[in-house]
C-alpha cells in the first residue's frame, strides 16, 4: 500500500468532512478496504457482511450526522441506493472498466442536493504515480473526458501537511 495515497484519501475525507459532505470510499482490494476503513475509524461494507449489518451501517450512513464516510468494496458499485453521497473517493479500482467508473461517477451524481444552487459532486481517483493504475486510470480518464465530464489531475493537496493526525507522517 502506498502511504502517500493512505494520507491523500485521509486528507481528503478530512476536507469533505468538514464541508458537511457524504462521502463514500471505494476500494476494490477488500484488504485495503480494511486498513483504510479501520485506521480512519470508519464504517465499511464489502461482499463479507451480513445482510442485517449492511442495513444498519447504510442507515446510519444516510441519517446520522455522525456517520459521514463509508468505505465500500465492488459491491457498492450495483444494487446501493446511497442519493446522500456527494464525494466519491476511489482508491482501487478494477484496471480500465468504464463502466465501473461511470457507475461510480453516477452515484453522486444523483445526490438529492444536486439541484441546490452551487452543489458540486466530488470524484476523486487516487492513483499511485510510475504504476500500471496510471495506464489504466488513464484511459478510465480519456473515456470521462470523452462524455463531458471535466477532469483535472492534482499532484500535489495544498495543507496536507498541516493535517493533524496524518498517517505515516515523517518528522526529522
Amino acid at each position: 500500500m502506498n502511504p502517500r495515497k493512505f494520507q491523500a484519501c485521509q486528507f481528503l475525507i478530512d476536507y469533505h468532512e468538514k464541508r458537511g459532505d457524504k462521502i463514500i470510499v471505494f476500494s476494490d482490494n477488500v484488504y485495503a478496504l480494511h486498513v483504510y476503513a479501520q485506521k480512519l475509524g470508519k464504517v465499511f461494507i464489502y461482499g463479507g457482511t451480513v445482510q442485517t449489518e449492511r442495513l444498519r451501517i447504510l442507515e446510519n450512513f444516510q441519517h446520522n450526522p455522525n456517520i459521514n464516510t463509508l468505505f465500500l468494496s465492488k459491491i457498492g458499485d450495483t444494487s446501493l441506493d446511497l442519493p446522500e453521497a456527494t464525494c466519491l473517493i476511489q482508491i482501487s479500482s478494477h484496471f480500465g472498466s468504464r463502466r465501473q467508473e461511470a457507475q461510480r461517477l453516477g452515484r453522486i451524481l444523483r445526490a438529492k442536493r444536486r439541484n441546490d444552487e452551487g452543489f458540486n459532486a466530488f470524484f476523486y481517483s487516487l492513483v499511485s504515480k510510475d504504476t500500471k493504475e496510471m495506464y489504466y486510470s488513464s484511459k478510465r480518464q480519456a473515456f470521462l473526458v470523452d462524455q463531458g465530464y471535466a477532469f483535472k489531475a492534482i499532484t500535489h493537496l495544498q495543507g496536507i501537511e498541516n493535517l493533524p493526525g496524518l498517517a505515516f507522517k515523517h518528522t526529522p
